[in-house]
């Protein structure tokens, strides 16, 4: 037992582990040559190594990293840009490189609590972008908390999930694409998701309470609750088209409160509000979704609809709508049905139906008060990594003549 204890010992030294294996048959085998142990007994302590080795490299693994760390994910990414900006009417051409880095991790620090962080690329300035511009003659870019939350998960008789999140977070609403809500958007404040799969129904609720200023006299805020359902009725069918199609449906309401007595939204919604041309003062936001998804020979392709209606901003210039379509996945190289993805939308925006400083930052310079189209194409080229371009054209629905056409190259890679 001494013979098998420092053979089981040795095989745990530092090294690879064929290179400890084979340091070990080196000495058996001389052992059973000198007539310590016969084959037999080698055999048995060959075995009694093999069964205990699964084992003992686990508990080697909880030595060299805790449990506290083997717990959290790391994950990333990095996008270069070369972007092309013409107008006509206000505002300048540009031609401009930019780069966007966000590093974040999340770690479960019990069964039912998870922490989580991103840094990110961007400014203090400017709540829709994580983008730095090569236009500083190399000085050093700025890394800000672009995310920090915790969110609990207890488990509740009748629900598939409920999930209670606070700190700033993604964005905690289903959403279609970026008619209201810039995809960079970070939210500050608290939220809860609930969801249950009832079979060929599954029904969702979203719902937060969020701070933009509490600086002020009256602090200014903003409060969602969205309710939704996603339905798939032929998942028992053959054919593709029918086993994967699925309708999803959610109704949202944001109610902004006392967004006209501040001035830390972002930069400054004041300013921003001279594009609403009815002189908005107040967002009370009726936002319905809709989505319809399936696959075509393997191949994902999707249309969906978004519209807002702001009900305190009168009768004119108060809604806009979002029509879309989207083709493919973009997740593996060179692939013909899984390579690539293409997608369009028509959008028109008008002044008063949503909140200036968290739409999309791209389609037609940002804010509201436009029209126009965007066009994309993104191809999968080397693992993790992918090269996409988008053009957006838009223009102005009223007031200065300002039309602007934008192409964006990116090259973005995952890590």
């Amino acid at each position: 037992r001494i013979i098998v204890a420092g053979l089981i010992a040795l095989s745990c030294l530092p090294g690879t582990a064929s290179a400890a294996q084979s340091e070990v048959d080196i000495l058996l085998d001389k052992l059973v040559e000198k007539g310590i142990l016969t084959n037999v007994e080698a055999g048995l302590i060959r075995k009694e190594i093999s069964e205990t080795k699964e084992t003992r490299n686990k508990e080697l693994a909880k030595e060299i990293v805790p449990d506290s760390a083997r717990n959290w994910k790391w994950k990333g990414d990095l996008r270069l840009r070369d972007e092309i900006r013409n107008r006509e009417g206000t505002g300048n051409d540009h031609h401009r490189q930019r780069i966007r880095l966000r590093i974040g991790a999340e770690g479960k620090v019990s069964d039912n609590l998870k922490a989580a962080f991103r840094i990110a690329t961007g400014s203090t300035t400017d709540p829709i972008s994580t983008n730095q511009s090569f236009n500083t003659f190399f000085n050093k870019k700025t890394i800000v908390l672009d995310q920090a939350s915790l969110q609990y998960t207890p488990e509740v008789p009748g629900l598939d999930k409920l999930a209670l999140t606070g700190g700033i977070m993604e964005k905690p609403l289903w959403t279609v694409g970026p008619l209201v809500w810039d995809g960079d958007l970070s939210w500050d404040g608290g939220a809860v998701q609930l969801s249950e799969d009832l079979g060929m129904i599954e029904l969702f609720s979203n719902a937060g309470l969020f701070s933009l200023d509490t600086e002020e006299t009256e602090s200014a805020s903003l409060w969602v609750l969205q309710g939704g359902a996603a339905v798939q009725p032929f998942e028992d069918m053959d054919a593709e088209l029918l086993k994967e199609l699925k309708l999803t449906a959610a109704m949202a309401y944001h109610d902004y409160r006392n967004v006209a007595n501040s001035a830390k939204a972002g930069t400054d919604p004041l300013t921003n509000f001279a594009t609403n041309t009815a002189g908005a003062k107040d967002f009370n936001q009726l936002n319905p979704s809709f989505e319809l998804a399936s696959k075509v020979s393997g191949l994902p392709v999707a249309t969906y609809l978004d519209w807002v209606h702001n009900t305190s901003a009168g009768s004119e210039n108060n809604d806009g709508v979002q029509i879309g379509l989207k083709l493919g996945k973009a997740t593996k190289p060179w692939s013909f049905t899984e390579g690539w993805e293409a997608g369009y939308f028509f959008q028109e925006l008008q002044a008063n139906a949503a909140f200036d400083e968290f739409v999309d930052s791209d389609f037609n310079g940002g804010g509201t008060n436009n029209r126009g189209h965007a066009f994309w194409v993104t191809l999968a080229t080397l693992k993790n990594s992918t090269f996409g371009a988008k053009f957006l054209m838009g223009e102005n629905l009223k007031g200065a003549k300002d039309v602007e056409e934008r192409l964006q190259l990116d090259w973005m890679t995952k890590f």
